[in-house]
């Protein structure tokens, strides 16, 4: 059917053939942030379940992923094409931008922000306006910070004690009891060392590497260890052969150089005999015995200036030509090369040995120069470790084994979110109970603080109380306890509390009431405050949304593009 718009053809358009409205619109917000709070809600507290992916790495290849941690989940979900549905797209782009860096907390969030969802549009399709239900969360979120305040304990930077008991509460990986508490002692002795070093209270933990693997033993070092090994292009029987495996002998109290360039000796430009400007013609067997012999010169004095300067060991981030490390070591200097693996971590051994890196030899000076205690080497598997420990700055490294390739990245990703964790409890100085408990304490003073609220918002406040009451009903789901008979005890221990004096009661891992403070389930205070304010906006921007237009696109095959990192 056409008409004729001043002169002109047209065919009308049928909006409603790509415009989703009102009811459809809550439906279709409501059922992405369900299946993607399904994906992770399994995986929340002491008895989550792992979840297996299967994926792309970051090179494309296939790979499985096994893990109990939401934002990797998600992630590899990323790197395996994806969420195909817009809001889920949006959903989790949110949460991760909202929860990166904090190490923990990504699930809690998710699952809380669906809740919110959920109860929100119950709210609106019962005659409240979005605006109400974005005001009434608002005031619960703030109430609920007041709570958190009177909760939250004060944590001091050497009590290890509590460190270690927040390093383990993070720990919800499927480990050995035993494990979890050598990795907790590991993580707060770290934390407590990097809080000494540092001349602000902020606490940075990329001077705190994690290395696992099947064939290393466990140890913590104050400086760092260089993996070396096969260049990650050829993996063939034949480069294994060529790979210096070698390791020098212990020594300690060396003087360190950092050299992040190539040695170039080649000065002069060479020519073959047929231009008048090059500095040595290798036109004849005297040309080239002479270039060869002035290189020699230029590499020994190289060598002697290293000797005249005190340095025990020569560190180059790239490799260096064999007849250069000959002649270099034949001098009594040691040479570490190839420290490319990450290229970062010449850089960190500048920070650990309190160094400077160089590109030109000549640039190097005795206040340049580093120190290291203690210096070793051994062959970890398929690759070389050099240990550069004892050393002056606050640097440092944990090294665990564990049993095979895969759990050696879970363990590793295992010990960096302790650390991540564990130092924003320092940072911050304060910690909460968990298990369930600030949840719970949010409930309980949310639902004696509505009443005093005479507008709509009041039952806004109230949906808030019942989304918060979701994190220990999925506790106690993931125990395998009655989630009724837990909330209705969790009610009662919290009812006699009140917002000034919050309960720090929760569940244990059986599903059983606890106090969590006295059972030493601990968590930042950031950590959990993050989660509410990540789920309260994820909510406030799906909720006010009352219409989706998708003119020229097939919902059913829309993949959008992610914003991730």
């Amino acid at each position: 059917m056409t008409a004729e718009y001043e002169g002109a053809e047209y065919t009308p358009v049928d909006a409603a053939s790509w415009t989703l409205r009102d009811e459809e619109t809550r439906r279709f917000v409501s059922s992405a942030t369900g299946r993607v709070s399904s994906l992770v809600r399994s995986t929340l507290g002491p008895n989550g379940l792992d979840a297996q992916i299967e994926t792309l790495d970051n090179v494309d290849e296939p790979e499985t992923i096994h893990t109990t941690d939401a934002a990797e989940i998600l992630d590899a979900i990323e790197r395996g094409g994806g969420f195909s549905h817009p809001v889920a797209a949006l959903f989790v782009d949110s949460v991760d931008a909202m929860q990166r860096g904090l190490g923990d907390g990504s699930t809690t969030a998710i699952v809380l922000a669906d809740a919110l969802v959920r109860e929100g549009i119950d709210l609106i399709e019962s005659g409240v306006h979005p605006s109400t239900v974005v005001v009434g969360y608002s005031m619960a979120a703030a109430r609920a910070g007041t709570v958190l305040d009177a909760l939250a304990s004060e944590v001091d930077p050497d009590d290890e004690e509590l460190l270690r008991r927040v390093a383990a509460t993070s720990m919800t990986a499927d480990i050995a009891d035993p494990t979890r508490e050598a990795y907790a002692t590991q993580v707060a002795e770290v934390v407590r060392d990097l809080s000494r070093v540092g001349d602000t209270d902020w606490i940075d933990t990329d001077d705190a590497k994690v290395l696992a693997d099947r064939a290393a033993t466990g140890d913590r070092y104050r400086g760092i260890v260089v993996r070396r090994y096969p260049g990650p292009l050829d993996e063939s029987e034949e480069a294994k052969r060529e790979f210096d495996w070698s390791t020098l002998d212990p020594m300690t109290d060396a003087t360190v150089a950092l050299c992040d360039r190539e040695i170039d000796f080649e000065r002069t430009a060479l020519s073959f005999g047929e231009g008048q400007d090059s500095g040595v013609e290798l036109a004849t067997t005297e040309g080239v015995s002479a270039y060869t012999e002035g290189l020699d010169r230029r590499i020994a004095a190289a060598a002697e200036r290293l000797v005249d300067l005190g340095v025990d060991v020569f560190v180059s981030q790239p490799e260096i030509d064999e007849g250069i490390e000959r002649t270099f070591e034949a001098r009594g200097i040691i040479v570490v090369d190839g420290v490319k693996y990450p290229r970062v971590d010449v850089y960190r051994l500048a920070r650990a040995t309190g160094g400077t890196v160089v590109d030109d030899l000549d640039d190097l000076t005795p206040d340049r120069l580093g120190t290291v205690g203690s210096l070793s080497e051994r062959r970890v598997g398929d690759e070389k470790w050099t240990f550069f420990d004892d050393c002056d700055g606050g640097v440092f490294t944990l090294v665990v084994g564990t049993g095979t390739d895969t759990a050696s990245a879970e363990h590793e990703r295992l010990l960096e979110d302790a650390l991540e964790v564990t130092a924003t409890a320092v940072t911050d100085r304060q910690a909460l109970p968990e298990a369930g408990a600030p949840a719970m304490a949010v409930a309980s003073a949310l639902r004696a603080y509505a009443p005093s609220v005479s507008d709509k918002e009041q039952l806004a406040i109230e949906a808030f109380a019942d989304a918060m009451e979701t994190i220990p009903r999925t506790l106690a789901r993931n125990a395998g306890a009655d989630r009724l008979d837990a909330l209705v005890a969790l009610r009662g221990a919290h009812a006699r509390s009140d917002g000034e004096d919050p309960a720090s009661i929760g569940l244990s891992a059986d599903g059983e009431p606890i106090d969590a403070w006295e059972a030493g389930i601990v968590a930042p205070r950031r950590v959990f405050s993050q989660a509410i304010e990540t789920a309260r906006a994820i909510a406030e921007q799906l909720l006010t949304v009352d219409a989706v237009l998708h003119p020229g696109v097939d919902l059913g095959t829309f993949r959008p593009e992610p914003e991730r990192d």
